[in-house]
């Protein structure tokens, strides 16, 4: 999916050009996907997806080469501690694999650059923090406490990284602010009123409240706080994780089977946005490039495949091991029936017009309720591409 991802592409590309040697040893993950992005070629663009009909879509999907085993991304892995959870051959979740991978290239290359006393300044996502606070003025001069999380800044935090706005609010006392790193951004759909992804990001910004015993510049207690969250910045690449797993103490882990709707473009919604985001001239439309679909019961099982829109947006190919093959955008993009769909997540009932189903022996929960059906597959992992 990455090497579907425009800025990421362009960024080994430039580096297979210019500095990959000089890198050797101290980045073995940067230089082993350099390796892998030499595995591929590009491949001429068609004007449109009913040119690959047929005996033309064969021909031409057969230019990708022939399948291949990347022994030597394996072997890179084998070798990097935080990989050591995940063996070979067995079933690990696709969203911790992402995690991993770009957490590990983001540490490489912080640490060629100030090996080369490159310049690295903090970011708004990664790993390695500090904490820095200031004061905020905001309407009316009201005055908050900001703190932020500060990371060394790499290539991985620029293409793929944003930040959380966390404002906390206490009756009778001063607003405080915490700006977090996020890559990706990890979206709640349980609730029934989550039907589409721009439910979840709004749902995202919704207000919490909070019980306890919170001072007050003016010394008394309270016993109720505020808690809101909003999206400050955003990524050229926006990955939207659905979090699709959540624990029950009777069944244990459980799947959301739940169909949420997701558009080929999306506008993310002033509401889900913070106060300077919001009154950024920088647009906030995105372009879907990339869906991980996962097809089975649990995280550690079941089978993933990928849809990927080419660089030249001309058509989407679908990935499914070894089995490629072009795709119209409709069978993409996923439009969802509001309606049906909130009737089943109160009936508990399985619609297929809004849920998701699997194969006939196994079982899945949604909202509490068990479902059988027919085997089939629910998306997992978006990528957006900022377009303006």
């Amino acid at each position: 999916m990455l090497m579907f991802c425009g800025p990421f592409y362009h960024f080994l590309d430039k580096l297979a050009m210019n500095v990959t040697y000089s890198f050797k040893g101290d980045t073995p993950l940067v230089d082993t996907m350099v390796e892998f992005l030499r595995e591929f070629r590009v491949l001429g663009s068609h004007s449109s997806y009913q040119s690959l009909s047929g005996h033309k879509e064969k021909e031409y999907l057969g230019a990708f080469g022939e399948p291949f085993i990347p022994e030597f991304v394996y072997t890179a892995l084998r070798d990097i501690q935080r990989f050591a959870s995940m063996r070979r051959g067995h079933q690990h979740d696709a969203e911790e694999f992402l995690g991993f991978l770009l957490d590990e290239l983001h540490e490489e290359l912080v640490r060629v650059l100030k090996k080369a006393g490159g310049m690295i300044e903090n970011s708004p996502a990664a790993s390695d923090t500090s904490e820095d606070g200031w004061l905020e003025v905001g309407p009316k001069q009201k005055i908050a406490s900001t703190r932020t999380t500060a990371i060394p800044e790499s290539p991985i935090t620029r293409i793929f990284g944003g930040q959380l706005r966390s404002e906390f609010r206490v009756k009778g006392g001063d607003k405080s602010v915490s700006l977090e790193p996020y890559q990706p951004l990890q979206l709640d759909i349980q609730s029934p009123q989550v039907n589409t992804i721009v439910d979840a990001l709004k749902q995202l910004t919704k207000s919490e409240t909070i019980q306890g015993n919170f001072g007050t510049t003016k010394g008394a207690a309270a016993t109720t706080a505020t808690k809101q969250v909003f999206i400050e910045s955003l990524p050229p690449v926006l990955i939207l994780h659905l979090k699709r797993f959540q624990y029950d103490n009777q069944g244990g882990t459980q799947k959301i089977w739940k169909k949420i709707g997701y558009p080929l473009q999306l506008e993310i919604p002033k509401e889900a946005l913070g106060p300077k985001r919001r009154l950024s001239p920088q647009g906030n439309k995105y372009k879907l490039i990339g869906v991980v679909y996962h097809h089975g019961k649990s995280a550690s099982g079941g089978h993933y495949t990928v849809d990927v829109l080419r660089q030249d947006g001309k058509y989407w190919i679908r990935f499914d091991d070894t089995n490629i093959k072009s795709v119209h955008s409709d069978e993409v993009k996923v439009d969802v029936d509001i309606k049906i769909s909130s009737l089943a997540g109160k009936n508990g009932t399985e619609n297929e017009d809004g849920w998701e189903t699997v194969s006939n022996d196994v079982g899945g929960a949604v909202n509490g309720s068990q479902v059988y059906g027919k085997d089939s597959k629910v998306a997992y992992i978006l990528f957006y591409q900022w377009i303006c």
